[in-house]
């Protein structure tokens, strides 16, 4: 699986954009860090949270059920017919979502401490530009365009912090022109990819006809996996929003940040191989070593320049952040181990026992964060994010070696 200098290529090109993806989102976050207040970055992060978490709802098992027909496919017709019944639904299931932002703007401003009421009016009708984001993603993960993707995870965020430097100079900096451009970012890089895919109506029903069954067999466990995982990706920020303030969010935001790179190799090896996965009957020995080490290497690096880099490259007011940058790394390294199994069982059609893990660890993470957010603050937060990756990790290893023995 992991043979020829191609599959490497692959695998690093997406890395590196992974890592420069991180890297401008740090320069962005310097630049929201200097221009915004305390106040207004936590405004900023939950609005990101709120879109990001509430969106998963409205796919309905789509995005992993499309993205698994194109990587079990081979005919290039077939793959334009499953592409364009798949975006049919997109357009409505975006409609749905921005609708739905719109209606619950009053709730989350009446339940929530840090509010975001006047960006959801402002940008409701875009919001759902992280939903096609988040599609488009997976869509390129199914046909093996690992070149594409990784252009893709990055011009994005160039775009945006152009923009950014743009505020700065005509001096405009404020919390809603930098939530509209991170949106308008996106939007504006995805539109020419849509331009360039070849669209195929004929036999348009089959296809349709195809996508739902395959949503419904597999597509709807992936649903309720992904729903959890999604929720439990932000439930601690959510918790942080609801117990806490605005800077406490914006200190576990930005320890958050930094510490998430841990899991980005692992995803890169797993996205590049994702097409391959579904025609391998195990996962080689050397793909999970590989990822083990680089990622206890990285883990080991950041320990070490953690601290610094929140102090030099962002800012000696965020110090309260350093509090949680161990347990946090030490999470998403845990994390990192999971994602090779997990993208495996995900190509080989396992949602269902996919979702019934997922469903342990929500349970588990509800009752850790209501328990230790409150006690504890950040450190508890983050503290809860070890426990639930490592249950996490333990539950997909255990799926994997059932179904090598079935």
């Amino acid at each position: 699986m992991l043979k020829g200098y191609s599959s490497l290529k692959r695998i690093f090109s997406l890395y590196l954009a992974q890592i420069l993806n991180l890297l401008l989102g740090w320069a962005i976050t310097k630049l929201n860090i200097s221009f915004l207040s305390v106040q207004e970055f936590g405004q900023f992060n939950f609005f990101i949270t709120v879109i990001n978490s509430t969106f998963i709802f409205f796919t309905f098992g789509t995005f992993e059920a499309s993205s698994r027909l194109l990587a079990i496919l081979d005919a290039k017709k077939a793959i334009q017919q499953i592409l364009t019944a798949s975006l049919l639904f997109i357009l409505v299931i975006y409609g749905l979502f921005t609708g739905f932002i719109y209606l619950s703007n009053s709730y989350i401003e009446s339940y929530f401490s840090v509010n975001i009421f006047i960006l959801i009016n402002l940008f409701f009708p875009i919001s759902g530009v992280y939903l096609l984001y988040d599609f488009w993603q997976k869509v390129l993960r199914g046909k093996g365009q690992i070149y594409a993707l990784a252009w893709f995870l990055i011009l994005p965020r160039i775009l945006y912090i152009l923009f950014l430097f743009m505020l700065v100079y005509i001096d405009k900096y404020t919390l809603q022109y930098s939530t509209f451009f991170s949106l308008i970012s996106i939007l504006l890089i995805l539109l020419p990819y849509l331009s360039f895919e070849r669209l195929d109506f004929s036999q348009f029903r089959q296809s349709a006809s195809r996508l739902l069954k395959e949503v419904k067999t597999f597509g709807f466990q992936m649903y309720w996996a992904e729903l959890i995982h999604v929720f439990l990706y932000h439930i601690d920020k959510l918790f942080i929003g609801y117990y806490l303030d605005a800077e406490q969010l914006a200190y576990y935001s930005l320890a958050f940040t930094i510490t998430l790179p841990l899991s980005l190799f692992s995803t890169s090896l797993s996205t590049s191989l994702y097409k391959k996965f579904s025609q391998s009957n195990r996962i080689d020995i050397r793909i999970l070593l590989l990822n083990f080490l680089w990622v206890f290497l990285s883990f080991l690096g950041l320990i070490l320049l953690g601290p610094w880099i929140i102090e030099n490259l962002f800012s000696a007011e965020y110090l309260e952040s350093t509090r949680v940058l161990i347990p946090l790394a030490l999470a998403f390294g845990i994390s990192g181990q999971s994602k090779t199994f997990t993208y495996y069982l995900i190509v080989k059609g396992e949602g269902k026992m996919i979702r019934n893990a997922s469903v342990i660890l929500l349970l588990i993470s509800l009752t850790i964060n209501m328990i230790l957010i409150p006690t504890y603050g950040i450190m508890g937060a983050a503290v809860s994010r070890i426990i639930t990756f490592l249950v996490d990790f333990f539950l997909i290893l255990r799926i994997y070696i059932k179904h090598q023995k079935s």
